[in-house]
C-alpha cells in the first residue's frame, strides 16, 4: 500500500509536469507567430514605397504584436510561471528509479535573452525610445525562440519516459512482483536526488 501511494503521488506530479510543458509549448508557438508578424511588419517598413503615414500604422501594429508577446510571457499553469526573464531555478520532480531517487527538472523558458529583449525594446518607425530593429535582430530572436522550443520537446520526452517507468512499476505491483520504494541518498555532496538532467 505504501509503495502504491508513492507511485500514485509521483504519477500525479509527472502528469502535471507534462501538462505544464504542453502549455509552455502552446505559448511558445504563439510567441513564434508574433515574431513572424513582427518580421513581416519590419519588411513592410523597409519598403521604399512605404509612406511615413503607413509606417506609423506599422509601428502601431508592431506594438500590438510586441504586447502580445509580453502578455504570453505572463502565462502560468496552476499558478506556476511558464517563463522567466533571466536565469531561474527549475521545477524539480522527484522520481524513483531501481535503487535511488532522481530529480527531473523542468525549466521555465528564459525570455530574457539578448535577441528577444532587443525585439521587446525595439521599434520599426518613429521617434519614440527604443532600438530600430533590423533583420539581424529578428533572426537572433528566432534562433533563441527555436532553441527554447527544442528544449521544451526534450523536457517533454524525458517526463514521458519517466511516466512510462512509473507505469511499469505499477504493473509489477499488479502482478504481485516485488517493488520497493528506494532510499534517498545520504551523501551530503550529492544531495537526496540524482540529477540526470545535468548529463543531458
Amino acid at each position: 500500500a505504501h509503495a502504491k501511494a508513492v507511485l500514485d503521488s509521483v504519477k500525479i506530479n509527472l502528469e502535471a509536469g507534462i501538462e505544464l510543458v504542453d502549455k509552455q509549448e502552446t505559448a511558445l508557438a504563439k510567441i513564434g507567430g508574433k515574431l513572424s508578424e513582427i518580421a513581416l511588419i519590419l519588411n513592410q517598413t523597409k519598403n521604399p514605397k512605404s509612406t511615413d503615414e503607413y509606417r506609423g500604422k506599422l509601428q502601431s501594429n508592431f506594438k500590438e504584436s510586441r504586447d502580445g508577446i509580453r502578455n504570453l510571457a505572463k502565462e502560468t499553469f496552476d499558478q506556476t510561471a511558464l517563463f522567466s526573464n533571466g536565469p531561474s531555478k527549475p521545477i524539480t520532480i522527484a522520481v524513483p528509479t531501481l535503487n535511488s531517487w532522481e530529480g527531473v527538472s523542468i525549466d521555465r523558458a528564459d525570455l530574457g535573452q539578448p535577441g528577444l529583449q532587443t525585439v521587446d525594446k525595439g521599434k520599426v518607425f518613429g521617434s519614440a525610445p527604443g532600438f530600430f530593429l533590423d533583420s539581424g535582430s529578428i533572426r537572433k530572436a528566432f534562433q533563441e525562440w527555436r532553441s527554447l522550443c527544442i528544449n521544451n520537446r526534450l523536457q517533454w520526452g524525458l517526463l514521458v519516459d519517466r511516466l512510462h517507468g512509473i507505469s511499469r512499476s505499477f504493473n509489477k505491483l499488479k502482478k504481485h512482483k516485488n517493488w520497493r520504494v528506494p532510499h534517498f541518498s545520504t551523501k551530503p555532496q550529492l544531495g537526496p536526488l540524482r540529477r540526470p538532467n545535468r548529463n543531458n
